[in-house]
């Protein structure tokens, strides 16, 4: 007994303690077994119920099968064919309820274009507001907003100047823009703003060249001199093409695609590209041209940006001190932005491909291909053909339409455009198909014919809107008014 108490001291245990210590341990083990057998009887109670429910649905099972061999009529049944007799004649109301509707709203719809007629003519033209007021006013029911605005489009006094600019898409509602081979440059002039901090030199305030290999996203920048006349456009290719064939690409340019710049589309820019045997294509209103020569535009800036102040902190435009470095300023950072750009490791849709544009070549491209079309699936998927059958069309072959505008170029921020809002050419629809875009889903183009020129262009969707050939321009609002249709 001594001994006990003795190991329990060790223990740091008194007598009591000790007592207290077994109970304990005894009442740990009664709970167990209490929560097992809880448990088995639980088992237990649920597989009899699971064999009750068994029993009931087997019974319910043969009842319906002696009822059809008798030539019994199952109540079930009958429910079932009453309720679709139901959403049958429902659906009929429907139908006919939003015939009827749609006819008022037709009707509505003509008094309230009558309304503004009165009114243009006495020289009140009346908002899209004021118009949706006066209809609530005088009772003439639901005027549908959307229906108002198409019927305005085709009147000279709100048809170019309703609001109507084009909505800023999300990137991946974009077509993806596709080459399956290197040498294919988009090309755009970028311009830097005038500096209350330093002065522009006269030879380049003209901007500079920026081109970009749609497929490697390689970058090429060359500042231009003085002007952007045809002379200064070709030495800046020129020098494009020697920086191509130095940074060591054995792929030739096969072709470049650039915006109706009036030098570019000259005739002495164009025998320069036929002579070197670059396919040259011209794009106005087009979002792949925001996509590569824009996106690259504002890369440069950004970078710029960031070296100025790296370099210039405190320098201003002072003169280069003994000892000391000159402010680098935009022109002899070019160079440099290039570099960086094409250092930088390519993300397509927020993945990395493994792949710098300076990486690409020609013995790695199908590698290269092969990790962009993992990183972004819908650029495999876009060099296909979509059947138009699968995509339902908001304007129809043989329309008329109109391009929205919009500021494209960077040599043109900052213009003002609140007067017109469309373009004064008019576009007929030839042709419509969808394609895939990033999110793979699909979009509508449309291939369409200017009606002046007989120059073919095509569109995206929400880039176009109904209008009336016979007004030829946003010119037709000082002609004499004639009546709404």
């Amino acid at each position: 007994m001594a001994r006990k108490k003795a190991k329990q001291k060790q223990r740091g245990l008194d007598v009591d303690d000790a007592y207290y210590y077994v109970k304990e341990k005894e009442k740990k083990e009664d709970t167990k077994d209490e929560k097992q057998k809880k448990q088995k009887e639980k088992m237990e109670n649920d597989s009899e119920l699971t064999k009750k429910a068994f029993k009931v649905r087997k019974s319910e099972v043969r009842e319906k099968s002696r009822k059809k061999q008798r030539g019994l009529v199952d109540y079930g049944s009958q429910q079932k064919e009453k309720k679709k007799k139901d959403t049958k004649e429902e659906k009929k109301k429907k139908k006919e309820k939003k015939d009827h509707d749609s006819a008022l709203s037709k009707k509505a719809l003509e008094v309230l274009l009558e309304w503004v007629g009165e009114r243009v003519r006495v020289g009140d033209p009346p908002r899209v507001s004021d118009m949706l007021e006066h209809a609530r006013l005088e009772k003439l029911g639901r005027i549908d907003r959307k229906k108002l605005n198409d019927a305005l489009l085709v009147d000279p006094v709100y048809a170019f100047n309703l609001h109507q600019q084009k909505k800023r898409l999300s990137s991946r509602s974009y077509r993806p823009v596709v080459s399956t081979s290197l040498g294919y440059l988009h090309c755009d002039i970028g311009f830097f703003p005038k500096s209350r901090h330093y002065e522009t030199p006269v030879t380049f305030r003209s901007g500079y060249l920026v081109g970009k290999d749609v497929s490697s996203r390689f970058v090429y920048l060359v500042p231009l001199r003085k002007n952007r006349k045809a002379d200064s456009i070709v030495s800046a290719l020129e020098t494009l093409h020697a920086m191509h064939q130095a940074a060591g690409h054995l792929h030739p340019i096969l072709g470049i695609s650039f915006d109706r710049e009036r030098s570019v589309v000259g005739k002495v820019v164009q025998a320069y590209l036929r002579e070197k045997r670059i396919k040259f294509t011209a794009f106005r209103n087009s979002k792949s041209k925001a996509k590569f020569a824009e996106g690259a535009i504002r890369l440069v800036r950004t970078l710029v940006a960031r070296l100025e102040r790296k370099y210039n902190v405190g320098k201003g435009n002072k003169k280069k001190k003994e000892g000391g470095p000159a402010p680098r300023r935009w022109w002899n950072l070019l160079g440099e932005v290039a570099a960086i750009l094409n250092r930088q490791e390519i993300v397509v849709g927020g993945k990395r491909i493994g792949f710098a544009p300076a990486d690409v070549s020609l013995d790695n491209y199908d590698e290269f291909l092969s990790a962009l079309y993992k990183a972004a699936p819908a650029y495999s998927a876009a060099q296909f053909n979509v059947d138009p059958r699968h995509s339902t069309f908001k304007f129809s072959v043989g329309d008329y339409v109109r391009a929205k505008l919009i500021v494209t170029s960077s040599a043109v921020l900052g213009e003002k455009r609140s007067e017109t809002n469309l373009t004064d050419s008019c576009f007929k629809i030839l042709k419509a198909y969808p394609f895939v875009t990033r999110r793979l889903g699909l979009g509508n183009e449309y291939l369409c014919i200017d009606t002046k020129t007989g120059e073919e262009e095509k569109f995206q969707e929400t880039d176009l809107v109904l209008s009336d050939p016979a007004i030829q321009s946003s010119e037709d609002r000082y002609a004499p008014l004639y009546h709404m249709k």
